[in-house]
């Protein structure tokens, strides 16, 4: 417990968890802000850790993108949950999904509202 006029650790987590459910979006520098992460794509999928993963956010030169996202197939996204190293093709797959949403205007990331979430790929 912090003294008065501190603060306390465990009680601002538990406060930003009603705020952030998923945490937050990973920033390389204090300049970026740093988004509460939503439900994803695919809606919130169990890991190996026994918890859930719904973006799974990479970054480059153009902003943060999800790496779980309609552009991969079902043996990227288990290997991201299972917490497999990221091949080349799996970040390129996920880069062209967010430049091609950069493309129409939108964000890589599901919008919260008016988008629905998309299948699981079978394949």
């Amino acid at each position: 417990m912090a003294k008065y006029g501190e603060l306390d650790p465990t009680a601002m987590a538990n406060a930003l968890r009603g705020i952030a459910p998923h945490g937050f979006r990973h920033v390389e520098s204090l300049d970026e802000v740093s988004l509460p992460k939503g439900n994803g794509w695919f809606g919130q999928l169990p890991n190996q850790n026994g918890n859930v993963s719904t973006e799974l956010s990479a970054s480059n030169d153009n902003g943060s993108f999800p790496m779980i996202n309609p552009a991969m197939n079902q043996a990227d996204i288990q290997a991201l949950l299972n917490n497999q190293p990221i091949t080349n093709e799996m970040y390129n797959k996920a880069q062209q999904w967010a430049n091609y949403r950069q493309q129409q205007g939108q964000s890589p990331f599901i919008s919260p509202v008016g988008e629905l979430r998309w299948p699981m790929p079978t394949e």
